[in-house]
């Protein structure tokens, strides 16, 4: 029994053994799985996670950005950082910088911001903080905002006491609400209008004068936009003399293409196609003292038509070199600054949309000192009214398809009469003949005169058109050539617009009587009423008060549609020829195939508008003219008188530039500066396409060469090779951006500019120093007027190739020939540079 027992045991004890092996064995087993998933596991390190801890711009300036980085035990990361703005997509913030993690995982680090970062932090515009943390093929990324803190980006609040009339982006001082000027701020929402806006002046913008009687708003509000020639102008401290505008190099007036330079610090962006408008920019140089004096920006050619612009001001300095800052309202837009002023986040969106369109255009928002937009003018804007007269007055003749330039069968000439004959007034002239016709009156009087005498202005409809008040008796004055009445046969019959304040007598002067004897030629004028013989004294009392300032324009554009009518009267078959005053032996002297248009100074200023809207005659030559008046008048020795109205009666200088782009606004209806882009071959409805030649003289004391070239680039003229002598105005682009005829277009049909030069200031006889200075220096680019030398005015006139070259333009398929090669035009007193 005992040995059993024994046996049992022994077997038992087996079992155990064998057991204890086993779990051993299974045990070592699970001990190496588990080994080796553990060995796995290190392989793959943790993705680093950063923590961006000082976004402080105040801390950032001291030059270093403190991150966390939390990973793997030991794990190695590297670290690097971009910052990105409005302007910069990615910039480089940091340094890249590798680091290991301590054994919990976890590191703070400063990292040390690149120089460029570090001056870039130090500015207030929004910029986000990104560092990125690489481990093996893990990355991990912190963003945040930078919080702007420094002193420099605290702003105070906008004073919005004037908000109501004034544009306060530039916070104007000494009362000058307006500036910058023009600005969309001044326009509201008009779906009605052409260009979708209408102009919203206010009683209290308006510039005041001594009597403190603000200019009346309400002859904008029919406007649609600013002028296509609209001048700009603001106020900038610290760039307010020829200096500061030199040392911010400036678009120059005599380097226009300097506009497109990629440093211009003064650029204007069409927002149609995101590029540079060609312009020029200086400073007033009428003003007194720099703290009157305003930055004014020119087109070099007429905005377009109903477009869209910015105006954009970047880095710019004082005299010395040292930044301007920002005015602090435009900063909260410029640099999205919060506030708690409904009227400054009202305007947020828009401001928005303009950095979005000058980041297209490549110009930083965080460079900007100032920047805006305006609208221009539509086309239609400018024209409507002097188009209704003429459609309206033509119709009564019978005469409605003004289009095909041909005269509506069975309708009427004018009705007029002849006053008195004159013989021989001038070896040339046979006959000096006075009359009158009848034109419809669309001007009413303001003083209980006959409605269109002086001072008279529209009475507008409910459209915005004028009413029409009777009939005007238009005076007329011809001349007949010597040859006419010698020997009979058929003369071009013309047109003559007179001088500045002149009247229709000029018809007799300066080169009329050549065209007509040597040129068969038939010319008559009348007066162009708005600024005629009869209208100084409304014209001093329109610059005293702004206010009355609209019937400048209003009578001019009567006198439009009077010349249009004395045009139909000359060349209608039952016109002037069925008097015997214009016939020999019972014939008319008047050839009715056509009809031209010559004006001479003020004609030739407002010869390009007239021609615009001309039905009859389609070629016009434009004596030593221009356009736009805001741009004439500071540069032209003819304003001197009434500058001496104007000025004391507004005597804030800084006031000024923006008073002449208030009067070119209205000015528009009836002046080429509205009508350039519809003059030639982009004619208005009902109209045919026009030519027309452009004599100016080099060094004009009254009409600026300047404004000349502007008008030329806008019209589309071409100019002959060489414009002018190379060494007269050696520091200036003449004719910047016109083309020159190239010698197989000849003879050239279309538009042209051509200058004629007296030469250079000199004796007018060389072996006598003390004879009398004849010739002309070039224009001064300051804007103001020349006044060296003899003036030029004349010049054109008092050329015989002038005259040559205007009757070959004024004929059927008028033209004009290289009668000047190889040299440029010159007048009869000057042969050219030896």
């Amino acid at each position: 029994m005992r040995r059993i027992v024994l046996v049992l045991f022994a077997v038992l004890a087996s079992m155990s053994i064998s057991v204890s092996l086993a779990s051993a064995a299974s045990a070592a087993g699970d001990a190496g799985v588990s080994k080796k998933t553990k060995k796995k596991k290190k392989a793959k390190p943790a993705k680093p996670r950063i923590t961006i801890l000082n976004a402080s711009s105040s801390k950032l300036a001291k030059g270093k950005v403190k991150v966390k980085v939390k990973g793997s035990a030991r794990a190695a990361v590297k670290l690097s950082g971009i910052s990105s703005t409005f302007d910069v997509a990615k910039a480089k913030l940091v340094a890249p910088k590798r680091v290991k993690l301590n054994r919990r995982g976890l590191r703070t680090v400063a990292l040390k911001l690149t120089p460029a970062a570090r001056k870039a932090v130090a500015g207030c515009s929004p910029r986000n903080l990104v560092i990125t943390g690489k481990s093996g093929k893990k990355t991990g990324k912190a963003r945040k905002a930078m919080v702007r803190n420094t002193a420099a980006c605290k702003l105070s609040q906008v004073n919005l006491d004037r908000a109501a009339d004034c544009e306060f982006i530039a916070q104007p001082k000494h009362g000058m609400c307006m500036l910058p000027f023009p600005s969309d701020y001044y326009t509201v929402e008009d779906k009605s209008s052409p260009t979708g806006k209408r102009i919203r002046f206010t009683e209290g913008a308006m510039p005041q004068n001594d009597k403190g009687v603000p200019i009346d708003p309400s002859n904008y509000r029919y406007s649609d936009g600013f002028s296509q020639g609209q001048g700009i102008a603001l106020k900038i401290p610290g760039l307010d003399s020829i200096e500061a505008a030199n040392a911010n190099k400036l678009v120059p007036i005599n380097h226009i293409g300097r506009y497109a330079d990629s440093a211009q610090r003064v650029v204007v962006i069409d927002t149609k196609t995101n590029k540079r408008w060609p312009i020029w920019a200086n400073v007033d140089s009428n003003a007194s003292a720099d703290q009157d004096r305003l930055l004014e920006i020119k087109p070099a050619k007429n905005f377009s038509a109903g477009g869209r612009y910015i105006v954009a001001l970047r880095n710019l300095t004082d005299v010395k070199g040292k930044p301007l800052v920002a005015p602090e309202a435009f900063r909260y837009y410029r640099d999205q600054i919060k506030s708690s002023q409904k009227q400054v986040n009202d305007r947020r969106t828009h401001f928005e949309g303009i950095f979005k369109t000058l980041r297209k255009a490549g110009i930083k928002r965080s460079e900007l000192y100032l920047a805006w937009d305006f609208t221009v003018a539509s086309d239609e804007n400018n024209y409507r009214r002097v188009l209704s007269m003429r459609d309206r007055a033509f119709a009564e003749l019978g005469d409605t398809n003004l289009a095909d330039n041909v005269i509506e069968p069975g309708s009427s000439a004018p009705d007029f009469k002849v006053d008195s004959i004159e013989s021989h007034p001038n070896p040339r002239i046979a006959r000096y003949i006075k009359g009158s016709f009848t034109v419809p009156c669309f001007v009413k009087s303001n003083n209980g005169g006959p409605d269109c005498n002086p001072g008279s202005t529209m009475d507008l409809d409910e459209d915005g058109l004028p009413k029409r008040h009777g009939n005007w008796e238009a005076n007329m004055e011809c001349i007949v050539p010597q040859t006419a009445a010698d020997n009979g046969g058929k003369m071009r019959p013309m047109v003559f617009g007179h001088g500045l304040f002149g009247r229709a007598d000029g018809v007799t002067g300066s080169v009329n009587p050549i065209l007509a004897e040597d040129h068969k030629m038939l010319l008559c004028a009348t007066d162009e009423i708005g600024m005629s013989g009869e209208d100084p004294l409304d014209t001093i009392y329109a610059l005293k008060d702004l206010s009355k300032f609209k019937m400048l324009p209003d009578r001019l554009a009567q006198a439009i549609v009077n010349e249009l009518f004395l045009a139909r009267l000359m060349y209608h078959p039952q016109g002037l020829g069925t008097d015997p005053a214009f016939q020999k032996d019972g014939e008319s002297l008047i050839d009715t195939q056509g009809v031209y248009y010559m004006g001479a100074s003020q004609g030739g200023i407002l010869g390009g508008a007239l021609t615009a809207v001309s039905p009859d005659f389609t070629q016009a030559s434009l004596l030593v003219g221009a356009m736009n008046y805001s741009t004439l008048l500071p540069r032209s020795i003819d304003f001197d008188l009434y500058a001496g109205f104007l000025y004391p009666a507004y005597p804030n200088e800084m006031a000024r530039p923006l008073l002449f782009g208030l009067m070119q606004m209205l000015w528009d209806r009836s002046e080429p500066n509205g009508y350039a882009h519809r003059m030639t071959d982009n004619p208005p409805p009902n109209t045919p396409k026009h030519n027309v030649t452009l004599q100016i003289a080099l060094g004009d004391h009254e009409v600026t060469n300047f404004a000349a070239e502007v008008q030329a680039r806008t019209v589309g003229m071409a100019t002959i090779d060489p414009p002018i002598d190379a060494t007269r105005w050696p520091d200036f682009d003449v004719l910047w951006d016109v083309p020159r005829i190239k010698p197989n277009e000849y003879p050239y049909h279309g538009s042209n500019i051509v200058y004629f030069d007296g030469g250079p200031m000199r004796n007018s006889d060389p072996n006598n120093p003390n004879s009398s200075i004849i010739g002309t220096p070039p224009p001064p680019f300051e804007n103001i007027p020349p006044r060296s030398g003899q003036n030029p005015h004349g010049a054109p006139g008092g050329a015989t190739m002038a005259v040559q070259m205007t009757s070959d333009f004024l004929q059927p398929n008028g033209y004009i020939d290289d009668i000047c090669a190889p040299k440029s035009c010159y007048s009869d007193v000057w042969g050219g540079m030896p």
